[in-house]
């Protein structure tokens, strides 16, 4: 009975990536269908973001840069904003199609581009998968550990509400759209592992550096400490110079006295 239930566990377990895998594939091949119409748009814009050029980050910090302070100098409301955000979204929505069709209607849509649309589909599944887990670990959190669900979630939450008192939340909101824009092609790129080694070996350098002027300070302090007199030395020696210029003063009175006692006699 047990060798049987053992072997369900070992399939069950088998049979799950095959599962994942086997769903991403599906989804992949229905993103495929969905955003046919903008594989025109998204494949440039996946080459942005992935800097497949040096001069990408670049563009991506000048056109970010650029709509911020526009929107900085227009100072628009918290609804006014919203509005003109959803208000753009409409319109890209609806007349990018339009365009689309009209520029790319001889298009020649070749095997390579074909391949870059697949992986980008693969992409976005798998970001779509991250997020499923996401939300189904923590719905796990909240039934089965409401203690660390509740501490988790205050302490996430009172932190960005703090940064948003303390930092502007136009700054905050730039430095955040500008952190998500860049990450794809910090990780296209491999500079991930490179900046962690440069953090640690800052890191290093710095404690190395501390320790050496600590210790350098201290044995300056003991040789420093060593090297002057102290009050109880100083003290001592007074004393003693004084006892011994008079001793050597009454014995040389002594053997004065003796000598001029002999020639009077």
């Amino acid at each position: 009975m047990s060798s049987g239930t053992g072997d369900s566990l070992v399939t069950s377990t088998m049979k799950k990536p095959y599962l994942k895998s086997d769903e991403i594939h599906q989804r992949t091949g229905e993103l495929k269908q969905s955003l046919a119409i903008w594989r025109n748009i998204l494949l440039p814009l996946n080459n942005l973001l992935e800097w497949e050029h040096k001069y990408d980050p670049l563009v991506i910090f000048g056109i970010i840069t650029f709509i911020f302070i526009f929107i900085l100098q227009a100072n628009p409301s918290v609804l006014t904003l919203v509005s003109c955000v959803i208000l753009v979204f409409v319109l890209i929505d609806l007349l990018v199609p339009m365009a689309i069709r009209i520029i790319y209607k001889n298009d020649n849509w070749t095997s390579t581009k074909d391949s870059k649309y697949t992986r980008l589909c693969e992409r976005i599944a798998n970001f779509e998968d991250h997020i499923k887990q996401l939300c189904e670990s923590a719905l796990k959190m909240r039934k089965e550990r409401p203690l660390m669900y509740l501490m988790i979630g205050a302490i996430f939450l009172a932190f960005i509400a703090f940064c948003g008192q303390r930092i502007d939340n136009l700054l905050l909101s730039y430095l955040t759209t500008l952190t998500i824009c860049l990450v794809p092609g910090i990780r296209n790129r491999q500079l991930i592992p490179f900046i962690r080694q440069y953090i640690i070996e800052f890191w290093n350098n710095k404690k190395s550096i501390t320790s050496s002027s600590s210790s350098s300070s201290s044995s300056t302090n003991v040789s420093v400490s060593s090297s002057t007199p102290t009050i109880s030395s100083v003290r001592t020696s007074a004393i003693v110079r004084p006892s011994s210029t008079q001793q050597t003063h009454t014995l040389y009175s002594t053997t004065s006295y003796g000598i001029n006692k002999t020639k009077a006699q």
